[in-house]
């Protein structure tokens, strides 16, 4: 198992509820950092953009009530995984995802006296069906696949997510960066995207703004967006997208902020040569032309 890094939570303030905004996130929010204008200032403060998350002691009594008839369904398949519910100390939230409007979307955490935790995702579906959970934490270490690109997440994410919602997603102007925050949820928790950097954090200048890659040749797009999980840190996120807005792959590559070099502004210093003597030149005598000795004919 390998020991990860969890995310801060952040204030309200920089955060952007992205059950709404994203549904209604034109299509020019959703261009490369490189292509804008070197020449518009950068915004004072960095904006994220990240799902709803409802505390378990604030739902809805309607989910309240899906949960308590389902917690059999929900314990057991957890339990298969190796977590085991009817221990003290954990707790639960919901999240909002729109991509998956027949599903209710928890994400269970248990935090230990030395600071390590465990967690577990559980897609409880509104109506009939199978309960699913997707492992990512056992006591801050990941299983021996991770969640964030395993075949059975994968499966799972699509599975739940109705085809029509994921056909529309795909499109260069549909919800492709909700598809892909909530893919993100399920398998990390909590997920967000930089929508854009504030001049005051230099260490994202070279962090990505959300981006849809469409690869003709392969058939296939591309959702790549920033994902501040730690102090000094941040994800780089890579879902791949079929033509049916299915994942196929998914990455998320963890980098350190970016630290630009500062100049001082001090003028170069000269450092003068001394001046050589011209090297010696030796002639060489100019060579003469060897015999030529006739051969009879």
């Amino acid at each position: 198992m390998r020991s990860v890094k969890r995310r801060p939570r952040r204030s309200a303030s920089a955060l952007i509820s992205c059950f709404a905004c994203l549904l209604a996130l034109p299509p020019s929010q959703a261009v490369a950092q490189d292509a804008q204008p070197a020449d518009i200032p950068s915004p004072a403060n960095t904006q994220y953009l990240e799902l709803e998350h409802f505390p378990s002691s604030k739902l809805d009594p309607a989910v309240s009530s899906l949960i308590r008839a389902r917690q059999h369904e929900i314990a057991a398949e957890a339990a298969f995984f190796g977590y085991n519910l009817s221990a003290a100390g954990w707790d639960f939230d919901q999240t909002s995802c729109p991509a998956m409007p027949d599903q209710v979307v928890l994400h269970y955490r248990k935090h230990f006296p030395d600071g390590a935790e465990s967690f577990f995702t559980a897609l409880v579906p509104r109506d009939a069906g199978r309960v699913y959970v997707v492992p990512v934490l056992y006591r801050n270490a990941t299983p021996f696949r991770s969640a964030t690109g395993s075949e059975r997440s994968i499966a799972v994410f699509n599975r739940v997510v109705p085809a029509a919602i994921a056909a529309k997603a795909v499109d260069p102007n549909g919800k492709w960066l909700a598809l892909a925050l909530c893919y993100a949820d399920i398998v990390y928790g909590n997920a967000n995207a930089m929508q854009r950097a504030g001049s005051a954090e230099i260490g994202l200048a070279r962090a990505p703004l959300p981006l849809l890659r469409l690869s003709e040749a392969k058939n296939a797009a591309g959702v790549v967006f920033t994902d501040r999980n730690a102090p000094g840190e941040y994800l780089v996120w890579d879902i791949t997208l079929n033509e049916k807005g299915r994942v196929i792959a998914a990455s998320a590559l963890q980098l350190s902020d970016y630290v630009a070099r500062i100049r001082n502004g001090a003028d170069p210093v000269t450092k003068p040569f001394p001046e050589g003597q011209e090297p010696p030149i030796k002639v060489l005598p100019r060579p003469t032309e060897p015999p030529v000795k006739p051969t009879p004919q």
